[in-house]
């Protein structure tokens, strides 16, 4: 079956993809498969990952090898969708009239502005930058690409076109629709990131990977190895911002309790799998029911049916990331909405497991294991980006703010922002039914407030643009240690620090209490201090 190997950062992957490949038998190497092992995908300029046709035997063997970081089945985890302008910018679930996104107001403000209150606190959103100058990814839907959110003040789109494949050389062919979107999410991300009414980056150049929800998607993998291709090529100096208000998650179908196990479905929506229980801060544990797995912290994202997400974490996506990041690409990832704590490798929950076994007939065998306090991937690891977790619309007193409830959160999650009932454009192919209302001043378009971190991440990668703009030769690093010198304190935090206590919604479960602050000041760019 197929899986991805996923070397170390620093293997000579030469070397261990030519014995995986080669019949090995006549000089064994521990660990390596003595036959020669079908290729079933290489990636060019990314040699972190290949995908091979192995056993489930074999799986197992090679992550014992010091020069593989894991290995993972293919296909368990899905991708799964984060001057002066007056207006009102209210918290409400009102999504109707002429409401902004109220972000651009609470990241430039020191203090909680709006209180205890919903309601417009009377400021506007006073700036110099607009992101001219950067380059800005959004890999989401897709994009509306005529909405006007997306036009300069000279009313020409911003949208760039490209033909990723062509344009970089990776063997590919772009998809007919993929300068669509039929969900709606991505033209709302990209509205938040760098709508000229609802964003911050009202001047960047926009690209566009359609990875989600849409008929002219690519593959996850090749919108990395385009992007990171199409990065290192540019001669022209400006930088590249990534958004990614996405999250990859497999399902939990707990409609057989209390009966029969929970089970696992894939990417296609087949029983894979049946849970055995979780192993929990070293100890195995047989639980079955829904209070007990959350007693376990397995909270999961409810998508009816007695079906849950939880946080699916592959390495293999993890190192693309890194991979991105190590070219200087800066990365604004949205936490998730599993309500669950992200822990980091030093902590008491980083090595907790879901125990599962495969179901015959599912195309794999034996017993595997899913690391749920990891996060989702993408995920920045140790790399230099930023996990972005959501602020709930309601403030929890006149002087903080509180995480919403479900946002992920955990010494994993490193940033807060704004992310609920969020204003921002949506393109007008997206159901009838949905709850929307005409962009101002233009009747032919469409404008809605969402929830999640989905809204939280862009806010993040849309001040990045701002600060790349003024200092446009900055590292990951740098940008990162900049925003998180200057982020504020002012969120609630009201529980156990352990994560022992999961049920507390409001707990930040050990996260750090950075919510996003970026002191633009109107008449000067602003006060910064170095990095």
């Amino acid at each position: 079956m197929e899986y991805i190997v996923t070397v170390t950062k620093d293997t000579n992957w030469e070397e261990i993809h030519n014995q995986i490949s080669t019949d090995t038998s006549a000089s064994p190497v521990a660990n390596i498969p003595d036959r020669a092992v079908p290729v079933l995908k290489l990636r060019p300029n990314n040699t972190r990952n290949t995908h091979y046709d192995l056993t489930s035997d074999e799986a197992v063997a090679l992550k014992n090898d010091s020069r593989v970081l894991d290995v993972q089945p293919a296909k368990i985890g899905t991708p799964i969708a984060s001057v002066i302008q007056t207006g009102t910018y209210d918290k409400t679930q009102n999504h109707t009239g002429e409401h902004q996104n109220y972000g651009l107001i609470r990241h430039t403000s020191s203090t909680n502005i709006f209180g205890t209150s919903s309601g417009d606190p009377g400021n506007n959103y006073n700036y110099v930058l607009d992101g001219t100058g950067v380059d800005v990814v959004i890999m989401d839907s897709g994009i509306q690409k005529d909405h006007p959110e997306f036009q300069n003040s000279a009313g020409v789109s911003r949208v760039q076109e490209i033909d990723w494949f062509n344009t970089t050389g990776i063997t590919g062919s772009m998809p007919e629709t993929h300068y669509t979107d039929t969900n709606g999410h991505g033209t709302h991300v990209a509205s938040i990131v760098a709508g000229k009414t609802f964003g911050w980056a009202k001047n960047a150049n926009i690209y566009v990977l359609t990875i989600l929800d849409n008929s002219g998607t690519m593959s996850v993998e090749d919108a990395f190895d385009v992007l990171l291709a199409w990065h290192n090529a540019k001669t022209n100096g400006r930088p590249t911002v990534l958004n990614m208000s996405w999250t990859y998650a497999y399902k939990v179908d707990t409609s057989g309790l209390p009966a029969n196990p929970p089970k696992i479905r894939d990417t296609n929506n087949n029983i894979i799998a049946s849970v055995d229980g979780t192993t929990y801060r070293g100890v195995d544990y047989n639980d079955q029911s829904r209070a007990e797995f959350i007693s376990r912290g397995l909270t999961g994202q409810d998508i009816g049916n007695n079906i849950y997400l939880f946080p699916y974490y592959s390495a293999s996506v993890n190192a693309d990331v890194e991979q991105l990041i190590d070219a200087g690409i800066h990365v604004s990832i949205a936490a998730g909405n599993f309500s669950m704590k992200q822990d980091v490798s030093s902590g008491l929950d980083y090595n907790n497991v879901v125990r599962f076994t495969y179901e015959a007939g599912s195309g794999y065998s034996g017993s595997d294991t899913s690391y749920y306090h990891r996060g989702s991937s993408p995920n920045i690891a140790s790399a230099s980006g930023f996990t972005v977790g959501a602020l709930a619309a309601e403030s929890y007193d006149a002087n903080n703010d509180q995480k919403a409830n479900y946002s992920d959160a955990g010494p994993g999650v490193n940033i807060f922002a704004v992310g609920s009932n969020v204003m921002g454009a949506i393109s007008n192919t997206v159901p009838a039914n949905t709850s929307r209302s005409v962009y101002t001043p233009n009747t032919n378009y469409w404008q809605t407030k969402l929830n999640g971190t989905s809204m939280a991440s862009p806010q993040i990668a849309g001040m990045v643009c701002l600060l790349l703009q003024a200092h446009p030769d900055w590292t990951p690093t740098q940008v990162v240690n900049w925003m998180f010198n200057n982020a504020t304190d002012k969120i609630f935090d009201g529980g156990d620090s352990t994560g022992s206590d999961y049920a507390t919604e409001q707990s930040l479960w050990g996260a750090y209490e950075r919510l996003a602050y970026f002191p633009l000041n109107g008449s000067t760019v602003f006060q910064y201090t170095t990095s």
